[in-house]
């Protein structure tokens, strides 16, 4: 298979897996809606909310220029992992975001300390791994990705970066 394909391919199964999860437990649990917040009230909620935007925004930015802009190179970038580093890094990225909603319902469900380790193991899989996509495609040569596709895909994986390391795993783990 194809980079691309097998890069078009984890986005789509993994996408599906991460929202139909939200979908899914937003659905059966809606007695759960307001614990899922945890502490999280009032403005900072709103803050959190409004920082799901470009979070999610960076993220389709950066799968567009790889997908459209003849970026795909990329994609075959050989970073620590091998030649497939940025497809594994974005497995991980989004099965263990599309662990921590049912994680988290189970811990709320039967107050068990194990599903909350494990909802709050998932958020900090979920950030290291954009974490080291960031720095990977910030790393990528140039000669591989234009200046400015470069630029923007690294903006973009920044800020979903942030939403998940310090939004998420620090200040909402903090505040649950």
């Amino acid at each position: 298979m194809s980079p691309k394909n097998t890069f078009l391919l984890i986005n789509i199964c993994g996408g599906i897996l991460v929202i139909g999860g939200y979908v899914i437990g937003l659905s059966l649990y809606p007695e759960y809606n307001e614990a899922l917040w945890g502490g999280v009230q009032g403005a900072l909620r709103n803050l959190f909310m409004i920082s799901m935007i470009p979070a999610a925004l960076g993220y389709l930015t950066f799968c567009y220029i790889v997908i459209f802009k003849d970026s795909i190179e990329i994609l075959s970038n050989k970073g620590f992992l091998g030649k497939n580093t940025v497809a594994i890094l974005i497995t991980l990225f989004l099965l263990s975001a599309a662990c921590w909603m049912p994680t988290l319902i189970a811990y709320i469900h039967t107050q068990n300390t194990n599903w909350w380790l494990l909802s709050v193991l998932s958020l900090w899989i979920t950030a290291i791994s954009i974490l080291i996509l960031t720095r990977t495609i910030a790393s990528t040569p140039t000669t591989k990705l234009s200046n400015s596709n470069k630029t923007i895909s690294v903006i973009g994986l920044a800020y979903i970066t942030f939403h998940c390391l310090f939004v998420d795993a620090i200040i909402w783990v903090y505040m649950f």
